[in-house]
């Protein structure tokens, strides 16, 4: 083989020194001697930033607190920049009007877990990467009004915290989840926020859903891809119980009802679009099941004897006590995702708030 008649693959694809495209964006726009690629139009475009007050365009997480307030958490999905914004209003009707929020703040992560603690000035959320952190929306030294500040942060999930539930004792006890099946119990009562308990591969798969008790400060249940339900008892030395094994489909949403309207019944829904109840003192029984979507079911919500069925779909479904189908609210361009229940509503009608992908925000109001 004669070597000198080799080509020199290195010289060939180099870029030439004449090579001298536009440096900015606009005068990539103008030229007519280079292409204009999309992958150079990307690295000039400046990524712009979110304004303050302003919520990202796919709306998760919705929270409310005894007072009245709302919090609104919000993750951008398509933009050059992902990331995440939260906001707060001093009630659900001011939602999404710039002029009237409270506070906002911005993540470099995606929210994916909020809700308010036992305390209305402080709250918790949880993000993508694996980190959990503590808020209060008031500081005495600084005077009344808000003054929104970070009481504590800590990065102990290995995976993505997926779900996020405060137990309603006297002591001040959280419970997270994470994408990589471990179980986590945290302590905010001495001001800062450290961790009691890790349970390690508490599932075999991404935890989708924790629940707490809202009688007992040491019960929960969580449910996982895995096909489980467990019941957790944190006074136990083994506090892990089978709620229910092996199920056809992966479990995706529960909660914890109440005792005096639904007799504590745990909720779940699956993948396959279906809510099921089981009682915990009769594992591994479904006692009803429901037919609600085509679709893996997102979030359930309970007030008194009515609840809400969300689903990765554009409706959502209310039901009475009896399981009958009450109403169906599709005024939705896409993902319904989170909803809050109106704790001051009048015995004629139950009212909440809907909220969505696309800054989607609805009031229903239903009549008794």
């Amino acid at each position: 083989m004669d070597y000198s008649k080799r080509v020199d693959m290195v010289s060939a694809y180099k870029e030439p020194a004449s090579y001298r495209p536009p440096a900015t964006k606009e005068e990539l726009t103008n030229s007519t001697e280079y292409p204009n690629m999309n992958s150079r139009e990307y690295r000039l475009t400046e990524a712009v930033q979110l304004p303050d007050g302003k919520l990202c365009p796919f709306i998760d997480h919705m929270a409310s607190n005894a007072a009245g307030q709302v919090m609104v958490a919000a993750n951008q999905y398509t933009s050059r920049q992902w990331g995440g914004s939260v906001c707060a209003w001093e009630s659900a009707a001011d939602v999404l009007q710039e002029d009237k929020v409270s506070f906002s703040l911005r993540c470099e992560a995606f929210v994916t877990a909020l809700c308010y603690t036992q305390d209305d000035l402080l709250f918790l959320l949880g993000n993508d990467r694996g980190s959990i952190e503590l808020w209060s929306t008031n500081c005495s030294v600084r005077g009344p009004g808000y003054s929104l500040y970070q009481v504590d942060q800590r990065h102990e999930h290995i995976g993505a915290i997926t779900a996020m539930d405060i137990f309603h004792g006297e002591d001040r006890h959280v419970i997270s989840g994470s994408k990589d099946g471990c179980l986590k119990l945290w302590d905010y009562s001495e001001g800062d926020l450290h961790s009691t308990n890790t349970l390690h591969q508490a599932h075999s798969g991404p935890i989708t859903g924790v629940a707490t008790d809202g009688t007992q400060s040491s019960l929960a249940v969580s449910c996982s891809r895995d096909r489980s339900a467990l019941l957790w008892d944190f006074r136990e030395m083994k506090p892990a119980t089978a709620l229910y094994e092996q199920h056809d489909a992966a479990f995706t949403a529960l909660r914890w009802t109440d005792e005096t309207s639904w007799n504590r019944l745990v909720a779940l829904g699956d993948e396959a679009g279906r809510v099921f109840f089981i009682d915990v003192r009769q594992p591994n029984v479904f006692l009803e099941t429901i037919e609600c979507f085509d679709r893996k079911v997102h979030k359930l919500s309970f007030h008194g004897k009515y609840f809400a069925v969300l689903g990765n779909t554009l409706e959502v479904k209310f039901f009475d006590a009896d399981s009958k189908q009450i109403h169906v609210e599709h005024s939705a361009s896409n993902y319904v995702r989170d909803i809050v229940w109106d704790q001051s509503a009048t015995d004629k009608a139950v009212c909440c708030w809907l909220v969505g992908w696309d800054s989607y925000f609805k009031a229903i109001a239903l009549e008794k």
